[in-house]
């Protein structure tokens, strides 16, 4: 125990026993603690307490990341080079390029970013629709992305967000938010049919009319619940 390094964190007042800098609550700078000061957190938590070791976790995870980054920048070396010697004269490999790094900034967002839930649900969910028109602008913007896709997404949205509730039940409320949003999304596909920037809104109808059923049932059925996380949020 002598050799190993024992800090603590000024702030939160907790004792580490790896090679952070940092503490993994607050991310404020630990300091190393010497003497009888290390001797006297080694009698009250003992020679082998084991958190927290997130610096042993954070190498774990840090290095399953890179290694998919490899294999994602292999693949989409193999991607251009197919694309390269067929007789198909589009660059798909980009789009598939594209698409992988999507999925590993996507992971690792998820990982590292420190938000609640429904706020990561949120932006995972916007980035999702900028992407997915992306691909339908530079593919000549048929505007299915409009019409199917991102409708589709917002349905899927509301099934996330009722997955949520049933696992966080005291805390449903603070998911109303994130209703909203996606009725908003809803809506703005429903804008540009009228406005005739897409062809048909049957799939943005339904998810428009789910969302808000949804929405709207969750007020009248939260009763003081609902009423005051959304006075907390837009602080009337």
């Amino acid at each position: 125990m002598s050799n190993r390094i024992v800090s603590r964190c000024p702030k939160c007042n907790i004792i580490l026993y790896n090679q952070s800098d940092t503490c993994p609550l607050c991310h404020c700078v630990v300091s190393e603690l010497e003497g009888e000061e290390k001797e006297n957190a080694v009698k009250l938590f003992g020679a082998d307490a084991p958190y927290p070791d997130v610096q042993g976790k954070r190498r774990r995870i840090r290095s399953v990341l890179n290694s998919m980054l490899i294999i994602f920048v292999i693949a989409e070396i193999i991607m251009i080079q197919i694309n390269d010697v067929t007789s198909v004269s589009y660059p798909w490999s980009l789009i598939t390029g594209v698409s992988l790094l999507y999925i590993y900034l996507s992971l690792t967002y998820w990982v590292y970013y420190d938000a609640g839930s429904a706020s990561k649900v949120a932006l995972q969910l916007t980035i999702t629709m900028l992407f997915l028109f992306s691909i339908d602008y530079f593919n000549g913007m048929t505007g299915w992305s409009l019409q199917w896709a991102i409708p589709g997404l917002i349905l899927l949205g509301d099934l996330i967000v009722a997955v949520l509730m049933l696992v966080n039940r005291s805390r449903w409320q603070s998911y109303l938010l994130l209703l909203l949003y996606l009725a908003v999304c809803s809506f703005v596909t429903i804008v540009l049919y009228m406005t005739g920037h897409i062809n048909t809104m049957i799939l943005a109808g339904i998810s428009e009319a789910v969302t808000c059923l949804y929405l709207v049932s969750m007020i009248l059925l939260g009763g003081k619940k609902a009423e005051r996380e959304i006075k907390r949020r837009f602080h009337i």
